[in-house]
This record gives C-alpha cells, structure tokens and sequence, in this order.
C-alpha cells in the first residue's frame, strides 16, 4: 500500500497516476478540503474558491487530469481565446492584445500587431523583444530580474504587460522575479501558439474541476481518501515506511510526500535528517524559502454587471484582475446572503504590497472604491469577503535553488508546485511534479520486483 501525504493538486496527480498503474493507494489530506492552495471554501452558504487561479491551454498535464478523473463525461472547462482587456473606461492602462487559434510561427507576431493601447513605435519594439526571445528558445544563460530582463522595452509596455504577467505568472514583484522562469512561461505560453495562451475557466470552481473529482475517482476504485488526517514519516526501517496518522503508528510500502513546502519539516520526523542526507538538503533548501500571499477579495452587488468577456485588468491600486463569478451564485444554496447579490465578482491582488497592511474588511472596502474609480458605474455592494492565502507561493527570484521532484529518500517520493524545475509555482507545476513523483516510485518498485 502506498500513501500520499497532502490531497493538494500534486498530492492527487501522485495518487491517480499510481492507481492507474495498478497499486493500492490512501490519500491523507489534513484539511476537510482536498486541494491545498487551490481548493473550494465555503463562506455564507457560498462555494468559493480560496483564490482565483488561472488556468491555460499550456497547462496540458493538468488538463489531462481533469479529463482522467471525470466520471460523467463533461469537461470542467470553459476555454475561450486570450483577450487582456482594462476593465474600467478611466483607467491609464489601456493596452488589450487578443489572440486567435493559428499556428505558433504567427500567432504571436498577430497579437502584437493587433495590440491597443500603445504607439506604433511601442509595438515594434514589443515585437524585435519578442523575437529575439523566441531565437535564444526563451533562454537565459544568466539569471537575472524581470525588470533587467525588460529594460530595452519601453517603459509603458513593461507597465502594462510585463509587470502584470510576472505577478501573475511568479507570484512575485518584476523587480525580484527570476528572469528565467519568466521567460519559461512566455515560452510554453506566448510562444507555443494561441491554443497554449487560451484562458481555461472552471464550470463548478476549482475544487470540483480536479481534487475532489479525483477523491471520487479514487473512491469509486476502492482506494481510501482520509481527510481531517495529519500523518507524518516517523522512521524507514528496511520493509517499509514507519508513519504516525492522527496519532496512530501504521505501515506503507512507500509514500509520496505532497505538502507544501512550510509544511515539509513538520511531515518528516527530524532524526530522519540525520539518517537521510538527501532529506536533510531538500530540508535546507526550504527554509531559505521567502513567501508571498495571493488575497482574493469576493464582492456581492444587488445588480448585474456586464462585464466584458476576457482577462481584465485592473490599474493595481489595489486590485490587479477582475473576473466574473455568476457561476458561485448558481451554485449557491438558498439563503439571505444569496437573495441580495445578482454579481458576484473576484478581484485579485498577487503577492505582497502596500495592501497587506489592511485588514480584510478594509482590502474589500479599497477594492470597491478603485472599481468605482476606473468604470462609470456600479450597484451598491451588499456583501464581501476577502480569502488570503498568506504563503500562497513561495518567491520566485533568481537562482532560487530548489528541491527535485522524485526520489527523496528509500520509499519517499516528493512533490509539490517548488519541485518543479521548469516552471514556477503554478498548478500546472503541482500536477507535473506530482505525476514524475508518481512515475519514479514506481520505476523503483519495478526495478525492485525484478531484483
């Protein structure tokens, strides 16, 4: 029997991907909720989703998940070609690049000929960055800052789409996001072609697009999925691993380790780092680690909004993405608090700022303010609620050495959204190192059967 520790997206990639492969499978989660960072919460009768994460063509593993777990045939995904739009009428930035569904050698070079919102000269420059980028494959030999990495572009366009995109994409300010990972985004994203850079909504919130999905799936083939359950690797004798779950000692052939990277210590005992030098490194690596929060503030309004279709973009002061959340109030079951709304919508603030001073009454209070400012009008707010995810990733700068996904220890695989070495924090990123966690556990015990 193998268990997975941590019902996150890497924790139920690992768990799928070896149940496939035929093994016995427990996935323990300490939370209620499966999905870690990007799970469903429910506040005042209403499934939210703890931050409004963004999905793209590009992420094609975890795509492929979401299809492998499905039982009834429909997709979890609306997908629609990328289209950056300004919200608001009165905001500063005004760029909008849209894509379309062509191959990869124009699609890019079309976008940026179509842009808005900067000036002919703007536009080229945009284009002779792009493709010098494009003849290096998106590579650095030297990591440096996204800002270094943007100082030949002028500075309107870095303001309006580089800023944006590396704190969407890092988590992480431009001035100390790793240039490399920027630009390995651009790659597999802009680079790849239109189908790469379409935006990949979820029909019924994240938590029901895969982990819980995934329990289902999972429990439907008589594999057991333990939540409320905290369980960590007290000892590796030879036979196995030694575990300690909610208090109670049992036994796993091998265990996949999928917790967050702040929770690492607290999931391995700590004698095991002097047994173990490899659990000791990736131990050292992590407590270098820096952190950076994702706040997500929900605003209910007591009429509808038209929002315009496609990732809209905010002017940061505070809020930086906007989106449209009608989906949570059909889902919603029948209360005071679902009779007042008619919109409900997401405003989204990456990584840390002036606004982490606020508290959330206060954040919600802001981010309605700045929406008044920038767009004509707007109904009267009736509810909100802001969701913080204070260690939401951890920082992205460069040359941040990190722990592999795989092999950690005899028996113990590791996972995570930071053992991804191609991409950053992203859920793309949880699901790949989840998979590769998945698939070196059961090379080994091939490996180990033909001994």
């Amino acid at each position: 029997m193998i268990v997975v520790i941590g019902g996150g997206w890497a924790g139920c990639a690992a768990a799928v991907e070896l149940a496939q492969a035929g093994h016995a499978v427990e996935l323990h989660e300490a939370a209620v909720a499966l999905g870690g960072r990007a799970r469903c919460v429910v506040r005042d009768g209403l499934p939210l989703d703890n931050g409004q994460h963004l999905l793209l063509g590009a992420y094609e593993q975890t795509l492929a998940l979401a299809s492998a777990v499905r039982t009834n045939g429909h997709s979890p995904w609306t997908i629609e070609p990328l289209a950056l739009r300004p919200f608001g009428r009165r905001q500063k930035n005004r760029l909008s690049l849209s894509t379309r569904f062509l191959p990869a050698a124009i699609a890019l070079p079309t976008a940026l000929a179509a842009a808005h919102g900067v000036t002919l000269r703007e536009r080229f420059a945009l284009m002779r960055w792009f493709r010098r980028r494009q003849r290096e494959g998106w590579r650095l030999q030297r990591d440096t800052s996204v800002d270094e990495l943007t100082t030949q572009v002028p500075q309107p366009v870095r303001e309006q789409l580089f800023h944006p995109l590396c704190v969407a994409a890092l988590n992480t300010p431009p001035a100390r996001a790793s240039a490399k990972m920027f630009l390995a985004v651009l790659g597999a994203t802009l680079g790849a072609g239109a189908h790469a850079t379409s935006i990949v909504l979820p029909r019924e919130g994240l938590g029901e697009a895969v982990p819980e999905a995934a329990a289902r799936w999972l429990s439907a083939r008589g594999h057991l999925v333990r939540r409320s359950t905290r369980t960590r690797i007290r000892d590796l004798p030879a036979d196995g691993v030694l575990l300690e779950t909610s208090g109670q000692t049992n036994r796993a052939d091998a265990v996949v380790v999928a917790v967050g990277p702040h929770q690492l210590a607290s999931t391995l005992a700590p004698q095991l780092s002097s047994a173990h030098p490899p659990i000791a490194a990736a131990l050292g690596l992590v407590t270098r680690f820096d952190y950076e929060p994702i706040a997500t503030a929900y605003l209910g309004y007591d009429a509808p909004l038209a929002l315009p279709r496609g990732l809209l973009r905010l002017d940061d002061a505070p809020g930086q993405w906007i989106f449209d959340r009608a989906d949570v109030l059909d889902r919603a079951a029948a209360s005071d608090t679902r009779a007042r709304m008619r919109a409900l919508v997401a405003v989204v603030i990456s990584a840390r700022g002036p606004h982490t001073s606020l508290d959330h009454p206060a954040l919600a209070r802001a981010v309605d303010a700045q929406l008044r400012a920038i767009t004509l009008s707007l109904p009267k707010l009736v509810w909100s609620r802001v969701i913080e995810e204070k260690r939401a990733t951890y920082s992205c700068v460069p040359d941040l050495s990190r722990p592999a996904s795989g092999r950690l220890a005899d028996r113990v695989y590791l996972a995570g959204d930071y053992t991804c070495a191609a991409l950053p924090a992203t859920l793309e990123a949880a699901v790949r190192s989840g998979r590769e966690a998945a698939r070196a556990l059961i090379a080994d015990l091939s490996q180990t059967q033909r001994g």
